[in-house]
């Protein structure tokens, strides 16, 4: 196979990234093109836009970076004939995050879907981005990691990566710690290393020229939840409360949810065990969280 990192005009590695207007999508469109590659990035026809904008977490705008801008819908296989066509490496972030879609549906559905086209379209290579941990994450995962089953299975190579927690994700400490009070589940002592979106992609986009299989990674600093809102606190130059959610307490509130909001119930399930248990993972990367978390209040700041 190609090396990824060939930089040659004539003859670059074309790779398709879908979910290009996610957090992760977006860094993975310049980690690729960053190494030479020629990259089609796939967006609904909703989110086109999107590509030509910051977004909310502080992910760049990347429609300079895309040599062939693919309009269509995952979900809908009428609407992807060609996808893959000429492709050498599938890159995949797709996942259900706020939209109301069933994790069936795009976690599993979606990505099915695309690896299909790969097969027919003779793809080389096929990169998954799941979680770490998928345990603590009960039935919120079981279509992802149905999906990477059936992945190991096919004839492809493959790479699944499994991150810590996306910098994204710890922007919801950040809008906590900005309303003067933080919630966490547990003494606020369990660990992570979360990951910034540049510093995941990077580390995908290499991960195409080497033979693992899977593998896990976390950013270059590990935090407890404490420290976290601790941080999010001195950025904001405020006095922050963190209460602490007795754990039986946050499991006898999920059990009255439970028979009204299912949806409800597994999010708020898989962040109680998230929030109460170290996740930690070999260290990459150098962006920070105070960095992230000074930008973020720049960005608040100015507007």
């Amino acid at each position: 196979m190609q090396n990824i990192e060939n930089t040659l005009e004539e003859n670059p590695t074309r790779v398709l990234v879908a979910g290009a207007t996610g957090y992760l999508g977006r860094y993975a469109v310049c980690a690729f093109k960053r190494r030479g590659c020629w990259v089609r990035a796939l967006s609904r026809p909703q989110s086109v836009e999107k590509l030509s904008t910051p977004g909310r977490f502080l992910e760049p705008a990347v429609r300079s970076d895309i040599d062939d801008l693919f309009v269509g819908t995952a979900t809908d296989s009428d609407t992807l004939d060609g996808l893959c066509d000429g492709i050498d490496v599938v890159f995949s972030s797709l996942g259900v995050t706020r939209q109301q879609a069933s994790h069936w549906e795009v976690d599993y559905g979606a990505n099915r879907t695309l690896l299909d086209l790969a097969l027919d379209a003779g793809v080389e290579r096929f990169v998954f981005v799941s979680v770490f941990a998928p345990e603590l994450w009960g039935s919120l995962v079981e279509p992802r990691e149905q999906f990477v089953d059936e992945l190991y299975d096919a004839e492809i190579s493959q790479t699944v990566v499994r991150p810590t927690g996306y910098f994204s994700d710890m922007t919801e400490f950040f809008e906590m710690a900005r309303r003067a009070r933080v919630f966490l589940v547990g003494d606020g002592n369990a660990r992570i290393n979360p990951i910034h979106g540049a510093d995941l992609a990077a580390a995908c986009a290499d991960a195409v020229s080497d033979d693992r299989e899977e593998f896990a990674v976390g950013g270059p600093e590990t935090f407890t939840y404490d420290e976290i809102a601790a941080l999010a606190s001195r950025t904001l130059d405020g006095r922050v409360k963190t209460t602490h959610v007795p754990k039986p307490l946050a499991k006898a509130v999920l059990a009255v949810v439970r028979p009204f909001n299912s949806r409800y119930y597994a999010l708020g399930n898989a962040f109680t065990r998230i929030l109460s248990t170290d996740v930690v993972a070999p260290e990459t990367g150098s962006h920070t969280l105070a960095d992230h978390y000074e930008r973020l209040a720049s960005r608040r700041y100015s507007n």
